[in-house]
């Protein structure tokens, strides 16, 4: 009886780890909201200027070269806008162009890119809009993106740098 009662034990405590880890990996999809950084709502293009860094060595840097003209440069910029963005080997160019703040008062940030120039023979079209959330315990602005099914929770995500 004693074996039995451990067999049981074992499957009993197998059956709860596995229950614990899908409540994990769903408790984050379940809301849209709840994946990646929180929403930053009020923002300005003031508090977006400078440098991020991201996955697999991507950078983005955002200016203001006077007036309303606001340009960005991206180095080892994901070439294509999916869920392939997040893999290692991902394509990626190099390019320039002008960036928008596209949200209303009160809304989530969210940002535009416009690229001038690119690389050719990309394989579709790259990387072009970004939220903007709350960083980690500093007032720092992260940009990021929710690339595929929005049921899974994937965060392609640039820290300011």
């Amino acid at each position: 009886m004693s074996g039995a009662g451990r067999t049981i034990g074992g499957h009993l405590a197998e059956a709860s780890a596995l229950v614990a880890l899908s409540l994990s990996l769903t408790a984050g999809c379940s809301d849209a909201a709840l994946c990646g950084p929180p929403s930053l709502d009020e923002v300005s293009r003031m508090d977006l200027y400078g440098t991020y860094a991201g996955p697999h060595g991507s950078r983005l840097t955002l200016t203001n070269i006077g007036g309303t003209t606001v340009t960005f440069t991206a180095r080892d910029w994901p070439a294509e806008n999916g869920v392939g963005i997040l893999a290692e080997d991902a394509p990626t160019f190099g390019g320039k162009g002008t960036w928008s703040l596209v949200n209303d008062p009160g809304e989530a940030g969210l940002i535009r890119l416009s690229f001038e120039n690119r690389e050719t023979g990309s394989p579709g079209p790259p990387l072009q809009q970004l939220e903007v959330g709350k960083g980690e315990g500093d007032a720092k602005p992260v940009l990021f993106a929710k690339p595929g099914d929005p049921d899974v929770c994937r965060v392609y995500e640039l820290e300011r740098q």
